[in-house]
This record gives C-alpha cells, sequence and structure tokens, in this order.
C-alpha cells in the first residue's frame, strides 16, 4: 500500500464518508495485478489506486457499490476471479489464471467498531510509512458473522475481516489477531506461520510496509527534468542532485521530493542514504563530472546504476576507472549507455528508455 492511498483511507474515515477498500489477497496464473494492489471506491463511484483496471476492475467496482448499498452494513465480500482463457480474453487478459479480491465496506453515519479499528490501523500504516520504518499489515479474512439477505454473484461470498499492524519491535496495533510471540517472530523473520492450532478456514494475508525505492537523478539539466516526472508517476521517490542552484530548483523539478546541492560532484553522495533500493541514474553536464559521480555510485549497494552517454564516451570513463582498480566486475552493474535501445533522441524519449529500463530493473526482468 502506498502512503498516498493509506492517507485517504484515513481521510475518509474521519470523515465519516461511505466508501469501499479493495485489495488483491493473492493470485495465481495470469492477473492484471500482484498481491497487494489496493483501490478506495467511493459511494459516487469515483476511485483511488487499481486492482488491474479492464472488466476485472469493474465488477470489483460494481461488487462494491452493492456492498455499500445492499446486505448487512459495514459488510465483506470475498471476490473469486477464476479464469479460462476464455474467460480470460473477455477480462483483456493474455492467458488463464486466478485473483482473489477483498472487498471491504465503511458505512457513514456514527463511528463503529469496525471503523474505529481501521482507523486505528491504517493511521498506524501512515505512521511507519512517514517514517521509513518497517512494518507488516496483517488481514484475517474468516467466515462471516452475518448473512446476505439477497443472493450474491456467482464468485462472491462474505466474509469477516480483522485487520492489525506490526512493526519492527514487535508491537501490534488493531484487532488482536497475533499473540505478542507471533507478532515479534513476523518483526524478527518478515514471515508468519500458523501453527497446529489455527482455526478451520481461517485466512491471513500479510503485506510487508515500505516506503517507495528512491532515484536519485545527478544531473539538473534537460534530461532530467523530463525523467522526474516519469519516475514521481511510477511511485518512486525522486532526489535531484546538481551543484548549480539556478538548475536544481523547486520551479524546475515540481514534483521531486528533495533537491541536494552539494559543493562539488566529487562530493555528490555524501550524506545520502543510498541502499539496495536506490536507483543512480548519472548525467551531469560533462564527461568529468559523470566519471567522478560513478566511481562513488560503484561503491554503494544501488541496485541499480546507470550512466548517459555515447559508447565512445562510456569505454573512455570504463577505462579511466579500471586505472582507479575497479574491476569488470564492478563495471558490468552499470547500464551504459543508460535507457532501453529505443531509438530516443529528445530529452523526452531518453526520459522514456530510461524509466523503462528502471522499471525492467525493478521487476526483475533485468541485472
Amino acid at each position: 500500500m502506498d502512503i498516498k492511498l493509506a492517507k485517504q483511507v484515513v481521510a475518509l474515515l474521519t470523515a465519516g464518508q461511505p466508501f469501499a477498500l479493495a485489495c488483491t489477497l493473492a493470485t495465481r496464473g495470469s492477473s492484471p495485478r500482484r498481491p497487494g494492489a489496493w483501490m478506495v471506491i467511493r459511494d459516487d463511484g469515483s476511485t483511488q489506486g487499481t486492482v488491474g483496471g479492464g472488466p476485472l476492475e469493474a465488477r470489483t467496482i460494481e461488487a462494491a457499490r452493492q456492498a455499500l448499498h445492499s446486505g448487512p452494513p459495514g459488510q465483506s465480500r470475498l471476490l473469486r476471479f477464476v479464469l479460462t482463457e476464455a474467460d480470460a480474453t473477455g477480462l483483456g487478459m493474455t492467458c488463464g489464471g486466478e485473483s482473489l479480491v477483498l472487498v471491504q465496506a465503511m458505512p457513514a453515519g456514527p463511528t463503529t467498531e469496525q471503523v474505529e479499528a481501521a482507523t486505528r490501523v491504517f493511521e498506524a500504516v501512515v505512521a511507519l510509512l512517514e517514517s521509513s520504518t518497517p512494518g507488516w499489515l496483517v488481514t484475517e479474512v474468516s467466515e462471516p458473522t452475518a448473512t446476505s439477505p439477497v443472493p450474491l454473484p456467482a464468485g462472491q461470498s462474505l466474509v469477516t475481516v480483522r485487520r492489525a499492524v506490526v512493526d519492527a519491535a514487535g508491537q501490534l496495533t488493531g484487532e488482536p489477531l497475533l499473540s505478542s510471540q507471533a507478532a515479534k517472530d513476523l518483526a524478527e523473520s518478515g514471515t508468519l506461520e500458523l501453527g497446529p492450532g489455527a482455526e478451520p478456514g481461517r485466512g491471513l494475508y500479510v503485506e510487508p510496509l515500505s516506503t517507495p525505492e528512491t532515484a536519485y537523478i545527478f544531473g539538473a539539466g534537460h534530461c532530467g527534468q523530463a525523467l522526474a516526472p516519469l519516475l514521481k508517476m511510477i511511485g518512486m521517490r525522486v532526489v535531484v542532485v546538481d551543484d548549480r542552484e539556478e538548475f536544481a530548483n523547486r520551479e524546475r523539478f515540481p514534483e521531486a521530493d528533495s533537491i541536494v546541492l552539494p559543493p562539488a560532484f566529487d562530493a555528490a553522495l555524501e550524506g545520502l542514504p543510498i541502499d539496495e533500493r536506490s536507483y543512480l541514474v548519472i548525467m551531469t553536464r560533462c564527461h568529468a563530472f559523470d566519471r567522478t559521480v560513478l566511481a562513488q555510485a560503484l561503491r554503494t549497494a544501488a541496485c541499480y546504476v546507470g550512466m548517459i552517454g555515447s559508447q565512445r564516451k562510456v569505454a573512455g570513463i570504463f577505462s579511466s576507472l579500471r586505472d582507479q582498480g575497479f574491476t569488470d566486475a564492478d563495471l558490468a552493474r552499470v547500464h551504459a549507455p543508460i535507457g532501453l535501445e529505443i531509438g530516443a533522441e529528445t530529452p523526452e524519449e531518453i526520459a522514456v528508455s530510461i524509466a523503462a529500463e528502471i522499471v525492467q530493473v525493478r521487476r526483475g526482468l533485468s541485472r
């Protein structure tokens, strides 16, 4: 769950507005979205987030609106999409698969225990995401406590939903779904194992809560300016680094989460919290600065290091770095020339090629 959607959930709960919350719990085979995809469906049918788009999402929205307006208030529905290849074609998918989508209605009016519990949980989610602190959202799906007065569509069933958040210290907020020991085990291992005493039919789904990956753009020129909004659009934090305030500023980079002005590029990475979830894009105003930043980048654990430039430029910089002691294995980490080969020429086209390559790495389709 991203922080923007979590904050929207808290705002709707606090305002007492009716809405439904949908999330993909599990998938098998071909599926539009992976588990952990969330969507808010408001009473007027407007949405935020997505569980996959197309007819599958349309059915989810319809189920959400039905849950808000018929049957027991505050009901939750489990939607099972089991698709043959023919079904998948009708849903705009390439082949068959299964998706399990949970829809939970949040009624309007006086605050209920359900709303209070949900508010505590999602406030805790927001707090963890804002502080970049690890945590886990645990959802329990069990047999319903009420029956529907009207027949439900095929593939839908009423369920009872409870949620809790576990932080890195093993502290639990929300419904008492786990023992204190189980919460601590989850915090230590990141996984949850149910013992032999688990209730029959009980389903626990654990979603890790983590802040977005961070993209560092070294160089605030035309290509960097075109790239920043694209990376923001795909859900990344964006940090722009340049030693020229006349280029690295809010007027040129309104979407950046942070703008860093080092005294010089030989100190460009000092103090930056670069880790294995960081993406480094090197596109400064000259070859010498690119080489300087790349040498620093190769000493980090960043999962992606890319550098702009022609084959000739890249070869020259690599040769210089070998003279500094960097190995071929070190240099093999570098995506250079940066971006997918799509014949890009303009800054905007180059930005698209870089963003596409970053998505490729993010999804495990490239080194």
